[in-house]
């Protein structure tokens, strides 16, 4: 996850527009869910600033956040299919006689 953080923190730059995450990260970090969870505050205060109305972020406190939420592709949670379900009615038996 690291090297990730690292290219990001090369690429980007120490503070920038908001509204510029999906063009500067080739869309790996969408804005609008950014803003959900800011809105929700599960991202740290600290990695944002304001100038008027725009919201700028600053990366290095973002991108610390940011690698909490990423996981290895390969170690993804196993997928977990519905167990199929009976039919409630029991079969009629024909009664012997």
């Amino acid at each position: 996850m690291r090297e990730v953080i690292e290219e990001l923190r090369q690429a980007l730059p120490p503070i920038f527009l908001g509204t510029r995450v999906d063009e500067l990260t080739g869309g790996a970090i969408h804005w609008p869910t950014i803003q959900n969870k800011r809105s929700k505050r599960e991202i740290p205060d600290d990695c944002f600033v304001k100038s008027g109305p725009k919201v700028l972020v600053r990366r290095d406190p973002f991108l610390d956040w940011w690698v909490t939420t990423l996981s290895h592709a390969r170690c993804a949670p196993p997928v977990i299919t519905p167990r199929r379900r009976r039919d409630r009615a029991e079969p009629t038996h024909a009664a012997a006689g």
